[in-house]
């Protein structure tokens, strides 16, 4: 166990660690010789970095549509948007072992999060890439990253082709899915030869199965989220080499003393993350969660099939007499 030391130095205390469990032994030293020695649950210890969390909950949001990392959803009768998926489920179970206080959100947008959070309305975000290029300043990034990801090519399966690098896609055109908001992070780096669009889910998928787009640049569980709900995940298929990667992180604003908690979190994920298996196994099992809500749902093929077979049925109009 880590030991936290406090030195009481003219009047003020200095935190020096802070430790894991549910007792944790602190030592109070006063020019190097210690005066006092005692337990402390870690409330006691969070509590002397800062109160959020304890005399207010942290308010917490993730990204709004951007599963299985995260999105918003309306609870009871669409009266409060509250925010679902890895990261909160993560956050929670890191929470509950610091016993913090927290309230989870939700919101319209990524933007509408985004701004809250800048202007000290939201004190925790979950699931952005890159913050530091991507959201600007007042942001206070937790490391290390709660989701290393990568980014890889789908198309359909009888429309495969060699994917190595950016190059390969000059001269095809791509589709991106807008609510998954990684344009940025690839926009430097594509060719200038190389097309995309920024589309909808459904509009991304539609494209793939006319031919009119070629491919998809996506992350594969995220994707694989969305073919689950679609029923295209027989039909579109990854290029086997991924094409780029970027690490999902939680952000802190400046504007409340809650950014004060960043090195504990930090250390909270650490520990979170280092078994990739149980984070492959949690991820996996909101994207099955995910696809079990529309197992009764017709797929993107037979909505297709059954709207072609509405318009080429006769109407009243043209049945000759």
């Amino acid at each position: 166990m880590q030991k936290k030391q406090i030195l009481r130095t003219a009047g003020f205390a200095l935190i020096l660690g802070i430790s894991f469990g549910v007792m944790a032994k602190v030592t109070y030293l006063a020019n190097g010789i210690i005066i006092e020695e005692k337990e402390e649950k870690p409330k006691e210890q969070i509590v002397k970095i800062t109160k959020c969390g304890f005399d207010r909950p942290i308010r917490v949001a993730t990204t709004v549509n951007n599963r299985p990392f995260g999105w918003s959803e309306w609870m009871g009768n669409k009266t409060t948007l509250i925010g679902k998926g890895y990261g909160v489920n993560m956050f929670r179970e890191i929470a509950e072992e610091l016993h913090l206080r927290f309230q989870v959100v939700g919101y319209n947008s990524d933007d509408e999060a985004i701004s809250e959070l800048k202007k000290g309305n939201l004190d925790l975000l979950i699931g952005v890439y890159t913050p530091d290029s991507t959201i600007g300043r007042n942001i206070v990034t937790v490391y290390p990253a709660i989701f290393s990801n990568v980014f890889a090519v789908y198309y359909r399966n009888d429309k495969a082709f060699d994917v190595d690098g950016f190059e390969s896609l000059i001269d095809k055109k791509g589709v991106m899915r807008r609510s998954e908001n990684i344009y940025p992070l690839f926009d430097t780096h594509l060719p200038e030869d190389v097309s995309i669009s920024l589309e909808t889910t459904e509009d991304a998928f539609k494209q793939l199965l006319s031919g009119e787009a070629d491919y998809l640049i996506g992350s594969p569980y995220s994707v694989e989220a969305e073919l689950r709900r679609y029923k295209l995940h027989r039909t579109i298929q990854n290029a086997p080499k991924a094409i780029s990667q970027a690490a999902l992180f939680m952000v802190l604003t400046s504007a409340t003393d809650c950014w004060k908690l960043k090195d504990l979190l930090g250390k909270a994920i650490e520990k979170y993350v280092a078994d990739p298996q149980k984070v492959d196994r949690n991820v996996r099992k909101i994207i099955d969660e995910w696809g079990e809500r529309f197992r009764e749902e017709p797929g993107m093929l037979e909505m297709s099939q059954k709207s072609e077979n509405a318009e080429s049925e006769p109407t009243t109009e043209n049945i000759k007499n």
